[in-house]
């Protein structure tokens, strides 16, 4: 990771410096915070409000920063991307495999004083397969049974082996306190918003909120990483803006002390210049890309969706848009993978040309003369909240009109964008995906016809591209392991499923004239605000 602290001095690394004047919001929140331990207050900006605070199931940006700092993980991933203990202290593996042992630590408590313990695990998991909740479900398809022979042991019986269950159950899977949930009812329905407080033992508990304003989370005491002593910030408040450039304002004004989301590349010189404010460099564990309705009769044709692989421009888009600040991405499997990321793929060339003339082939024609193939009209839906690519999808749907296809965007708000997506209801989906951490349970999630995570967004239902999963998820050997997950990247690939964009470097920007002590993840789902880092944090 690196940092980028102001100088006073634009530096030339942006395309543009975003000029903002005006008064700045809550300008009563913006006060020094204190040295003692638990007597400041650290004010994030989001531009996303809170959709659902059922841990178990939420999918939202803001619902997953809050809730990972309320709830504990088995594991969690730290700056390098490596998994390390949260909750569990380790796990084993035995029967080859098909038996995971979780060894939790036993200093962790619920904030109404109940302990953690592994019957808490075990609720939790159990509760996701009954009801399938989330992109967790997928991670648990092979569970058999769970046990809780002690307070801190948790075995999880497998039908067969899976090698990225440990870590990736580990990681995703936020435990809930059993005696709160399992008085909850229908816990797919159950909104846990309570109004007589919530329970939690992570780094941070909610205390109170208010809609479409803020939400303030108050330090749990008890969290055994806080610093000796405690956290030094007692009080952490997400502040809600209506864009990015606002919450910018706020930031150089100093009504915010951290941009949740990251800096988009048009502002980071302008920022870079602040002489209060550092940027911390932090890798990306997702990808950008632009995936296809298969339910649409038109989009389930192979040749048109080769062609809108050929009218996006990601050279031209990284070296732009993102100021450099990208890597290409072939096929599915992100180069972060590195050997599972297949070296023998291609590109889809850029070429308007090549494309229109392969749609003709393909019985495409422009009957009344207006430049535009017939039938050939697509929404692309885009979340607002993420500035590169409301950039990216007007260059898409320029360069698209080169091949005669007819592209409208919809940039909306995010969580209305994400209920859309997730419930099929658009054509072209243009986003950037959180966290993989592993190429196994990322095609499992995403391409399974079953939808076992959640987010097969492509509502892809193909016999053959199940079995190569399924295939490969079973497969035991290292080397042949390899060789399927990039016989997968290749089909999903040549069926052009979606069209993957760029790897992002992200740029998180916050005001180091008041705090340090950051202690980042990768990914702009995790960034510098996982319940971890902030209870590193400490004032200036």
């Amino acid at each position: 990771m690196k940092r980028y602290r102001g100088t006073g001095i634009v530096a030339g690394i942006a395309a543009a410096a975003l000029l903002l004047s005006g008064c700045g919001l809550n300008e009563d929140q913006g006060e020094q915070p204190d040295a003692e331990a638990g007597a400041s207050t650290l004010r994030i900006g989001t531009t996303t409000d809170v959709a659902n605070f059922n841990p178990l199931g939420s999918l939202s940006k803001t619902d997953s920063w809050i809730l990972n700092a309320m709830y504990p993980q088995l594991l969690r991933i730290d700056g390098n991307a490596e998994k390390v203990p949260e909750l569990a202290e380790g796990y084993t593996l035995e029967d080859d495999g098909a038996t995971v042992i979780y060894t939790l630590r036993d200093d962790f408590e619920w904030t109404d004083g109940e302990p953690v313990t592994a019957s808490d695990v075990k609720f939790t998991a159990e509760a996701i397969m009954e009801k399938q909740l989330g992109n967790v479900a997928a991670k648990l398809t092979w569970v058999e049974s769970i046990e809780a022979p002690d307070d801190t042991t948790v075995v999880f019986h497998l039908s067969q082996p899976y090698a990225p269950f440990a870590e990736g159950v580990g990681f995703w899977m936020r435990v809930v306190p059993e005696h709160i949930f399992a008085e909850a009812g229908d816990l797919s329905a159950f909104a846990n918003d309570q109004a007589d407080g919530w329970v939690g033992a992570g780094a941070y508990v909610l205390d109170s909120m208010t809609r479409g304003q803020r939400y303030v989370l108050k330090a749990n005491e008890n969290y055994p990483y806080a610093p000796e002593g405690g956290a030094a910030v007692g009080t952490v408040e997400y502040v809600v803006y209506p864009d990015v450039n606002t919450m910018i304002l706020a930031l150089r004004n100093g009504d915010i002390d951290l941009m949740g989301t990251p800096v988009p590349a048009s502002a980071a010189a302008s920022l870079q210049s602040e002489a209060d404010i550092t940027m911390e460099e932090v890798g990306s564990l997702g990808f950008a890309h632009l995936t296809y309705n298969m339910q649409n009769p038109t989009l389930a044709e192979l040749p048109v969706r080769q062609a809108l692989s050929m009218v996006v421009d990601t050279k031209s888009i990284i070296s732009t848009i993102l100021q450099g600040d990208g890597q290409e991405m072939v096929g599915p499997i992100s180069p972060i993978f590195g050997e599972f990321d297949n070296p023998d793929l291609d590109a889809y060339p850029f070429d308007p040309a090549a494309a229109r003339e392969l749609l003709e082939d393909a019985g495409y024609t422009d009957a009344d003369g207006d430049g535009m193939l017939d039938g050939l009209s697509f929404e692309v839906l885009c979340d607002q909240s993420n500035a590169n690519l409301t950039r990216v999808a007007e260059v898409v749907r320029e360069d698209a009109a080169k091949a005669g296809i007819d592209l409208t965007v919809a940039c909306i708000e995010r969580n209305t964008f994400l209920s859309r997506t997730k419930d099929g209801q658009y054509e072209i989906d243009l986003s950037q995906w959180g966290v993989f951490d592993n190429p196994m349970d990322q095609l499992r999630s995403t391409y399974l016809s079953s939808n076992p995570g959640g987010i097969n967004y492509n509502l892809v239902e193909d016999p053959e591209l199940d079995a190569l999963i399924n295939d490969a998820a079973a497969t035991v050997d290292r080397a042949e392991f390899v060789e399927k997950i990039q016989g997968i990247d290749e089909y999903v690939h040549d069926q052009a499923l979606l069209t993957p964009l760029y790897v992002e470097t992200f740029r998180f920007a916050y005001r180091s004239d008041r705090f340090e002590g950051f202690d980042p993840s990768p990914s702009d789902l995790l960034g510098m605000v996982t319940g971890y880092s902030l209870s590193q944090v400490r004032p200036l």
